[in-house]
């Protein structure tokens, strides 16, 4: 009895740590680089686009990175100026239909993940 549950023991530690091992966290760059593929195929951004998006996206990905060390009360304002800090360089680079339907595709986004959580 003692051997089997050993057994069941180690092979349910054994299972957490391979599913731990397989979700690696993604780079900021990796993250920014992610988020402008999608933005220029959902928005349609020409080249010059293209590569201040990138800029932009970068420097909020690590930027959010950053956060993660500071105090949880102070994360949360620091993450809304970032947010608004990064869609006013996005309103400079893009047009006002493709910040538009940016702004849309955003909120479509938001409720579908919120119906996923019902």
């Amino acid at each position: 009895m003692r051997t089997l549950l050993m057994t069941l023991t180690l092979a349910t530690g054994l299972t957490a740590m391979a599913q731990q091992s397989g979700h690696t966290e993604k780079t900021p760059a990796e993250k920014a680089a992610h988020r402008t593929e999608r933005m220029v195929q959902d928005l349609g951004l020409d080249a010059a686009q293209q590569e201040k998006v990138a800029s932009i996206n970068l420097a909020y990905a690590r930027a959010m990175n950053d956060l993660r060390s500071v105090q949880e009360q102070d994360r949360k304002g620091r993450a809304d100026h970032l947010k608004a800090s990064r869609d006013n360089g996005f309103q400079q680079v893009l047009t006002a239909e493709q910040f538009h339907k940016l702004l849309q595709l955003r909120e479509e986004r938001k409720t579908q993940g919120n119906e996923a959580e019902d």
